[in-house]
C-alpha cells in the first residue's frame, strides 16, 4: 500500500472513531436567564431536540429563525434545548429573543457539553428519543434554502416527527 493511501486510511479511521455518542450524555448548567438546568431530569420522560450553536456562527444565524418558527408546533411534545458554545451570553440573549426561543438555552462557555457530545463544528443537532437513544445526529444546517430564500431541504421537521413516532 502506498504511504499516502495508508495515511488517509488511518486518518479516516481516527475520524470515524470520533463518532457521536449513541445515547444522550446527561449534563447540567445554567441557562442564559441564570436558571439551573439538568438534562437528566428529562431523560426517560420526553423526546429531546438538542441544538449546539453560537451567535458568531453564520450557519447558526441562518437556522436560528427556522428553529424558532418550528418550536411552537412541538412545544409540550418535544423538549427543545439549545447549547450556546463558547459565546458571549449578551449576544446569545439578543439572538434568542430575536428568534423567539423561549426554551432552555444552556451556556457552554468552555465547550464542555459540546466535547461530551463530540461536536466538531456548529451548528450540530441531536434528536434524542424518550429513552435517551440518539436517533439522529445532524452536523450542519437543518434547513437549506436557495438564493431566493425558498426552502430546499428540511431536516428539522422529519427529525422531530421521528421523535414522535410518525
Amino acid at each position: 500500500m502506498r504511504p499516502a493511501l495508508a495515511w488517509i486510511l488511518v486518518l479516516g479511521l481516527a475520524l470515524a472513531s470520533g463518532a457521536f455518542p449513541e445515547r444522550a450524555v446527561p449534563f447540567q448548567g445554567k441557562t442564559l436567564t441564570g436558571r439551573p438546568f439538568r438534562l437528566s431530569e428529562y431523560l426517560g420522560k420526553t423526546p429531546i431536540f438538542l441544538n449546539f450553536w453560537a451567535s458568531h456562527c453564520p450557519p447558526c444565524l441562518m437556522e436560528g429563525p427556522a428553529i424558532g418558527a418550528v418550536y411552537p408546533r412541538y412545544r409540550g411534545r418535544v423538549l427543545f434545548v439549545a447549547v450556546d458554545v463558547e459565546d458571549d451570553p449578551r449576544m446569545a440573549r439578543f439572538r434568542t429573543r430575536e428568534w423567539g426561543w423561549t426554551f432552555p438555552v444552556i451556556v457552554d462557555y468552555y465547550a464542555d457539553v459540546a466535547r461530551a457530545y463530540r461536536v466538531r463544528f456548529l451548528p450540530t443537532s441531536f434528536f434524542i428519543a424518550r429513552d435517551g437513544r440518539i436517533l439522529r445526529a445532524h452536523p450542519g444546517l437543518l434547513i437549506l434554502e436557495d438564493a431566493h430564500g425558498r426552502r430546499v431541504r428540511d431536516f428539522l421537521t422529519p427529525g422531530l416527527e421521528a421523535l414522535l413516532g410518525r
